[in-house]
């Protein structure tokens, strides 16, 4: 019981941000951008509202990884943001000084 403890302790203290600033954020390099031209095909409506949620990872190149829908009130709409949030691209995440996967949820308002 005492080395389970111990481990635990351990794995919280490897994965807590150091002192001296070495973790961050990822970064974009290049910005999700959606704008009424990329996707004027695909809506029916005059003013489309509601809200698409992306889930992704951003690895340790700062590449998006497996972008999928979560939320959508649009089907027709899906995969242009999809084409769109697989063509951003970001600064990795850093942590303990150096670059990690991360999850990544990216909720998009239409109004």
């Amino acid at each position: 019981m005492r080395a389970l403890a111990y481990l635990m302790l351990m794995g919280l203290l490897t994965a807590q941000d150091l002192p001296n600033g070495e973790s961050q954020l990822p970064q974009p390099k290049v910005p999700f951008v959606l704008t009424y031209y990329d996707i004027r095909q695909e809506i029916r409506e005059i003013n489309p509202q509601g809200k698409i949620v992306v889930d992704f990872f951003i690895n340790e190149k700062g590449e998006v990884e497996n972008p999928v829908i979560r939320d959508t009130f649009n089907l027709d709409l899906n995969e242009v943001v999809l084409d769109k949030v697989r063509s951003s691209s970001y600064h990795p995440a850093i942590q303990n000084g150096r670059p990690v996967t991360v999850k990544y949820t990216l909720p998009i308002v239409f109004k």
